[in-house]
């Protein structure tokens, strides 16, 4: 299945820039990563959709990686240490719960954004064979985190997935035209407001950062 994300019907207008990154997402998801194949986290994406109601792959995931899935996308606000410390316990590797978070994140982006302009969900491509990379990042840090964080960085959520780099460049390449403002852009909404819908939907989702 070759995936194209397309807005042309969208309810609001959407710039060209968008459906190419989350076309882009949609397939890169698809493709193995560091820490899973990319049946696995097609499996994954699928898994972060069963969450929200709308069940479209088998269940071939371990069952402490769903439970992972479901609270990341729903219960945000009760990931604790002792939860987390749990899962790595289980045999979920943490390298491999960075890659959970990255791809679980990124389908939110592309999949809320897509209900926000009134279209079904797009459709998930084929998997690319070939094994995970098993690459990790050693430039990082404690810091008071339950992961280590990038060393560098202005802010907590640019190191956050700093242990697997391509985790962490998968989901800023989704997030950055799904949100940035860029100067020269027009919106109906000043950046004054953006921010101000973004913290209150980051309170709501009793988000961390």
């Amino acid at each position: 299945m070759n995936t194209l994300v397309d807005y042309a019907a969208a309810e609001l207008p959407v710039g060209d820039e968008v459906a190419v990154a989350h076309t882009a997402t949609l397939h890169a998801i698809s493709e193995p990563g560091a820490w899973w194949s990319g049946a696995d986290r097609l499996a994954i994406a699928g898994e972060t959709r069963a969450a929200q109601g709308v069940r479209d792959s088998e269940d071939v995931l371990p069952p402490i990686t769903v439970e992972a899935i479901h609270r990341i996308r729903n219960e945000s606000g009760r990931i604790t240490r002792r939860w987390f410390d749990h899962l790595i316990d289980m045999g979920l590797q943490p390298e491999g719960y960075v890659e959970v978070a990255s791809v679980v994140a990124s389908m939110v982006i592309v999949d809320t954004f897509a209900q926000g302009v009134g279209l079904p969900l797009p459709p998930l491509p084929d998997a690319v064979p070939g094994a995970p990379s098993f690459e990790r990042s050693d430039d990082v840090v404690d810091a008071g985190a339950y992961l280590p964080l990038a060393r560098e960085g202005r802010a907590h959520i640019l190191r956050s997935l700093g242990l697997v780099p391509s985790a962490s460049e998968l989901f800023f390449r989704t997030f950055n035209p799904s949100y940035y403002m860029h100067p020269n852009q027009e919106f109906a909404l000043t950046r004054a407001q953006v921010e101000l819908v973004a913290s209150r939907v980051s309170a709501v989702n009793e988000c961390f950062y």
